[in-house]
């Protein structure tokens, strides 16, 4: 288990200078790889020349290291309705995917989104009228993105914001792979610090569907990308549920990347004890 998880961590490229820096700093500091937040302006696409991108991509092949991307959050939502926005949405990805193709990178993570509720003076509310119209667009976006992808990545949907209502309109997607998951272990457990049982079961049901997994601790106060270790994950439990399925990345969401480089060293160092441990019970 430990030399498996390991040959696929990366980290979060976030405060790095460029995508190029991240690579340096992942290869110099044991990581598999890294994951761009290429919605941040410095890390952008948009700003790369050919030959910057063919930099890229042979940096990373040289060397063996993975590239992913995470999409922007609602900026890019698919329950977005509007067919102006739409359009844009579509166009944006388009685009992406045309980077991301040409840097080598295989897996772009994405937010779903969300359906707009309104707060009365006692609760939020979705209008339950737009509700059907929500589901009717959802499946337009996500067949659209699909098809724009051109089975060229894997496209895997976080655990950001995900209600019963979305991880239902995913099963279909998740039955026949045309869609797989990116399970952020933090984001199991709720806003009271307790685990969200049915998230969870949601995840174990669908197991065989998750390709990327985001590392990063979560404190008794709520506050989550802490350093592992630090907080109150059991993470030898999610591991040794993981370990064996066709995960293709670890990624640590801890920022800054020196964190995340902590973060590492805690993980290898769990992963040793456990494993010492299973030696002597064997």
């Amino acid at each position: 288990m430990f030399n498996e998880i390991l040959s696929k961590i990366s980290y979060h490229a976030v405060y790095d200078d460029s995508i190029m820096d991240a690579l340096k700093y992942a290869k110099s500091n044991g990581f598999a790889g890294i994951q761009v937040a290429i919605e941040t302006p410095h890390l952008s696409y948009e700003k790369l020349s050919s030959l910057e991108c063919q930099e890229i991509r042979d940096f990373a092949s040289d060397h063996n290291l993975s590239i992913s991307l995470h999409a922007p959050d609602d900026s890019v939502s698919m329950f977005e309705t509007s067919k102006y926005l739409r359009q844009g949405i579509m166009n944006y990805y388009n685009a992406l995917f045309d980077f991301a193709e040409t840097v080598g990178c295989k897996i772009i993570t994405i937010h779903i989104g969300s359906m707009i509720a309104f707060p009365t003076d006692t609760e939020r509310r979705l209008p339950a009228v737009d509700l059907p119209l929500y589901k009717d667009v959802f499946q337009e976006n996500i067949n659209e993105l699909l098809e724009v992808s051109g089975n060229r990545f894997i496209i895997c949907v976080e655990n950001y914001k995900t209600d019963d209502i979305i991880l239902n309109l995913l099963q279909p997607y998740l039955n026949d792979s045309r869609i797989f998951l990116c399970w952020d272990l933090a984001k199991t457990y709720n806003s009271t610090m307790k685990k969200n049982i049915e998230l969870e079961e949601y995840f174990l049901k669908n197991v065989d569907c998750i390709r990327q997994v985001h590392l990063h601790d979560i404190n008794s106060q709520g506050r989550s990308h802490r350093i592992i270790g630090t907080g109150i994950i059991d993470f030898r439990y999610f591991l040794s549920v993981l370990h064996d399925k066709n995960i293709m990345d670890y990624c640590i969401e801890v920022r800054p990347r020196e964190n995340a480089k902590e973060s590492l060293d805690n993980l290898i160092l769990l992963l040793q004890k456990d494993t010492e441990i299973k030696g002597k019970v064997k």
